[in-house]
């Protein structure tokens, strides 16, 4: 079961009609400010009862109020809520909420006619009928959980009843504390608190002892033994709730690195984006590991998760995020601003908002019409082109979009042979940076002092990958290798005394070309060509017969002349590079497809995660 639609009429921004689709799992809702994001975030937090605004009441501000003085505000606003996909179990519960094609809906409607007390009436169904009875209870089936933008998380982490730590705990022992309560024994951990209250008091010499003797004296002198109370100074009263409501959460800032429970410390010294992400790591956990049998739908709704967050911990909390939805059945709308957000996940999470003519419209990517391939390009495009070249811990930068859209899926057939490096760029934090050129020099120069006069670097690896770009007729091998024109070639020795900074540049000619060299590559890359090449006759007939043949065995000789057919075909109109990069990519995603990585790649990509080429 999940939400699919919300219908909004009259609410806030929405003068007119407005719907939003919603899909199983994540949803990333972008758009500009004053799009609408927050108020579809509120809209579902007042229709499904959410814990903090379920008790908020309707203000006048709720209701549309144009900016032209010659409209009137809405004379009522109306939420809907749809939902889908409903199991037998929830058909059954939600019967009330039901049409006959099993689809639920619940809807809310708020008159603009406040009453003596300023309080709107507020009139909810489930159903298509209006009249129909209302069973407040299936609330108690919707976890709902809301994450605000700006999250006070130390707060919501600290000691107390309304602690998220408290609530987790609490739900992770439901069963064990209805079993003791109906057994009328203690839990283990209220005796092993009973216990240390009674060594805490049992040292009649002690400071606590001595300290609860003087609050006593000093209440009996000054109220006297009829009214003053008596006092007792404990770790805590013996009861599970009061035992987690005191219970804090500490850090540490390396998972596993802290050498004892006394060097972790309390949140208020941890940076803002951590504490918002031990906070949301709670909720998470509290939501997916915490299952109710009658937990039918759980939806978490967090605005801005890009809070306090640099763009390499975005990218991993939202894959996170994306794949905690799909894996533990959650449905999760987030709203953002991050175009680094928005390109780091799956098209089909996307919901774009925009204003048309002041009317908010909501367009799901997934329902534009893109083929698989189409979108798997886009995403490609999207992912490789993300600017985090200040945030990442590694750099590679390369000249056009086929080294970008190519060298994560190489990256992790390198990385594969490294169990001392992580096993993917992402994982590394490393970003691809696309050129679209050799302007090596004005990049490295943030990171390595080029031009020799003192300059301070940033100090994070940063690998280039360049062409070698002989002559364009030219046909090297490696035994007959062709100089290149490429002037950042000159850069390479000059870069290699710097700290921070390499140059990588392929030996014979480009990435495509140098890629055939290796191995059983043009096998791999004829056959590529040739599943998408269209037309049919002498080219996709030559295509097929490299595709068929045993190229490890081949002396360079052979393979030159195979290479660079392969590189006109790529290069042509029928293809083109981009195109190419992005289908043999997906090729190599499918199980058991790999292929040979050049050792300049190689190298590249060892050294931008932290390792030494030069060693392996």
């Amino acid at each position: 079961m999940y939400l699919c639609e919300l219908h909004i009429d009259g609410y806030k921004m929405f003068r007119e009609p407005f719907s939003v689709f919603l899909q199983k799992g994540l949803n990333v809702i972008v758009g500009e400010n004053a799009s609408g994001k927050t108020a579809i975030i509120d809209a579902i937090r007042l229709l499904l009862r959410e814990d903090e605004f379920g008790h908020t009441p309707v203000t006048e501000s709720d209701f549309h109020r144009p900016f032209d003085s010659s409209q009137e505000s809405a004379q009522a606003f109306r939420l809907r809520a749809s939902f889908s996909d409903l199991s037998d179990e929830e058909h059954i519960a939600f019967l009330p909420w039901s049409d006959m094609d099993r689809n639920a809906s619940l809807t809310l409607l708020v008159d603009n006619k406040p009453n003596h007390r300023g309080r709107y009436k507020r009139t909810l169904w489930g159903g298509a009928s209006q009249a129909s009875m209302f069973e407040w209870e299936l609330f108690d089936t919707i976890n709902l959980v809301y994450l605000p933008p700006l999250r006070d998380a130390e707060a919501r982490l600290s000691a107390g009843k309304s602690s998220r730590l408290a609530r987790l705990l609490k739900n992770l022992q439901r069963q064990a504390i209805r079993e003791a309560k109906q057994k009328g024994v203690p839990l283990p951990l209220e005796k092993e608190v009973h216990e240390f209250n009674k060594q805490l008091s049992s040292d009649k010499d002690g400071a606590i002892a001595q300290a609860n003797k003087l609050i006593r004296t000093r209440l009996l002198e000054s109220l006297g033994s009829v009214f003053g109370q008596d006092t007792h100074i404990q770790f805590s009263e013996v009861s599970f709730s009061r035992i987690v409501e005191s219970l804090r959460l500490l850090f540490f800032p390396n998972i596993g690195g802290a050498s004892s429970p006394a060097d972790f410390r309390v949140l208020d010294e941890n940076s803002l984006g951590y504490n918002n992400l031990l906070y949301l790591a709670t909720v998470l956990a509290e939501l997916t590991e915490t299952p109710d049998e009658t937990d039918y739908l759980r939806v978490l709704l967090i605005e801005e998760p890009e809070a306090h967050l640099h763009p390499q911990l975005q990218i991993r909390l939202l894959k996170y995020l994306e794949n905690t939805a799909r894996e533990k059945d959650v449905q999760i709308v987030v709203t953002t601003h991050s175009p680094v957000l928005a390109s780091s996940v799956s098209l089909d999470t996307v919901i774009q908002l925009c204003v048309v003519n002041e009317m908010p419209r909501a367009i799901a990517l997934r329902s534009c019409g893109l083929t698989d391939y189409s979108k798997a390009f886009l995403d490609r495009w999207l992912d490789a082109t993300k600017s985090t070249l200040l945030f990442a811990r590694g750099i590679i930068l390369v000249e056009g979009i086929a080294e970008a859209m190519l060298l994560p899926e190489l990256a992790k057939m390198v990385l594969r042979e490294h169990k001392e490096l992580p096993e993917t760029l992402e994982d590394a934090g490393v970003s691809v940076i696309n050129m679209n050129g050799i302007y090596f020099k004005h990049f490295m120069q943030l990171f390595a002092d080029l031009d020799k006069n003192g300059s301070e670097n940033i100090p994070v690896r940063c690998a280039g990958i360049t062409d070698n770009d002989p002559p364009k007729k030219s046909t090297p091998t490696p035994s007959a290798p062709v100089d290149g024109k490429n002037h950042a070639l000159a850069m390479i020795e000059n870069v290699k005394s710097t700290t921070w900074c390499r140059l990588y540049s392929s030996p014979l000619k480009t990435l495509e070309y140098d890629l055939a060299f290796e191995n059983n590559n043009i096998q791999t890359m004829a056959t590529v060509l040739h599943d998408n090449w269209q037309s049919k006759g002498r080219i996709k007939n030559h295509l097929h017969d490299l595709a068929n043949t045993e190229w490890s065995i081949k002396s360079n000789d052979n393979k030159k002349y195979a290479a660079f057919s392969i590189l006109r075909r790529i290069d042509s109109r029928e293809i083109g590079k981009g195109m190419f990069a992005q289908a043999l990519a997906a090729h190599l995603t499918l199980p058991g497809k790999e292929i040979a990585v050049p050792e300049y790649i190689r190298k590249a990509i060892i050294w931008a995660c932290g390792g030494n080429p030069d060693e392996s």
